[in-house]
């Protein structure tokens, strides 16, 4: 009798290990699964921007390099003229004073 206890005790030690085994198991894949996503989803990710960044700068540089960019403009419209603040005509502010006579002397 004290053999079958001891066998059924042995047995049952090993049932607990196998689930204990198992649950280890199940935990090791799913966290390598996990940080095996995350690894992915980095790659993914730096993938994706280093597309986008290409396209932005691909359109950029289209856009810059249009033919109608290279184009002058056009001389702009003259302005109208100005009118005269006045109606008055233009006339000197003294009247001029008859030219002093040279008389040879310096100074």
């Amino acid at each position: 009798m004290l053999g079958c206890a001891i066998g059924s005790l042995c047995w049952a030690c090993e049932g607990d290990k196998e689930r204990i085994i198992q649950q280890k198991v199940a935990e090791n894949v799913r966290d390598f699964r996990k940080k095996k996503s995350l690894e992915c989803r980095d790659l993914l990710l730096r993938e994706a921007e280093e597309i986008v960044d290409s396209l932005l700068l691909t359109e950029a540089t289209e856009a810059m390099s249009d033919s109608l960019g290279r184009l002058r403009p056009g001389r702009p419209v003259q302005p109208p003229p100005i009118p005269p603040i006045d109606s008055m005509s233009v006339r000197p502010l003294f009247d001029l004073l008859p030219p002093i006579p040279d008389t040879g002397k310096k100074g």
